[in-house]
């Protein structure tokens, strides 16, 4: 468990990416990045829309994509976490949104046990889940985003949200509840793991 929930509190470091050609001539694309026990989501910046184009002016850097990675705040952004924060993580509490920016991006090859799975996605679609990503940060007075800390990687910060995140809300169900959000044939119901999310990735199509 507690193996797991490290999972939801970190994305790794990644590096170049490739285009890929399937997905680049009529349909933008995103990516689903897997540690193992963490999903996220990777977001081409050329593709934010909606209330996501505000994410990039807190960042001094135009990367080429985004990491957004969701999880309970103070696990999430503790350096070394305790077995009491992540036993407290389990009920619910206040949660955290972690984005990187990357000026490359691959499948993250060169690490081992680390996967990217890029889909397809038509525009009405990207525009609903940036939106949905959007919702899980909080708007402060000023209509600005409100940063809580810097990020455990280059060009990351932790940013403030609203969701609740407990056992049966974790990092894995908020991946897979955005690709329902986006026109995806899966079902967020019951999902806690990572495998569980990875499942039902393998009867997506893919972008190769």
């Amino acid at each position: 468990m507690m193996a797991f929930l490290a999972g939801c509190a970190a994305l790794p470091p990644v590096s170049s990416h490739a285009a890929t050609a399937a997905c680049a001539r009529d349909r933008s694309e995103i990516g689903v990045i897997d540690i193992g026990w963490h999903t996220g989501l990777i977001i081409p910046a050329d593709e934010m829309q909606g209330d996501l184009k505000f994410v990039p002016q807190y960042f001094r850097v135009k990367p080429h994509d985004w990491i957004f990675g969701w999880g309970n705040r103070r696990y999430y952004m503790a350096e070394n976490p305790s077995v009491w924060e992540g036993i407290s993580a389990l009920l619910p509490s206040h949660s955290v949104m972690l984005i990187r920016a990357v000026e490359n991006l691959s499948a993250a090859s060169d690490l081992p046990g680390v996967k990217v799975r890029w889909l397809p996605v038509t525009p009405e679609n990207l525009h609903r889940l940036d939106n949905y990503i959007a919702a899980f940060l909080t708007v402060n007075h000023t209509d600005g985003l409100t940063v809580v800390g810097a990020g455990p990687y280059p060009r990351s910060k932790f940013f403030a949200s609203p969701g609740t995140y407990d056992a049966f809300h974790t990092c894995n169900t908020w991946t897979v509840t955005a690709l329902k959000t986006a026109g995806y044939p899966v079902h967020p119901a019951g999902v806690i793991f990572a495998g569980q999310v990875l499942s039902q990735l393998k009867t997506l199509p893919v972008c190769k």
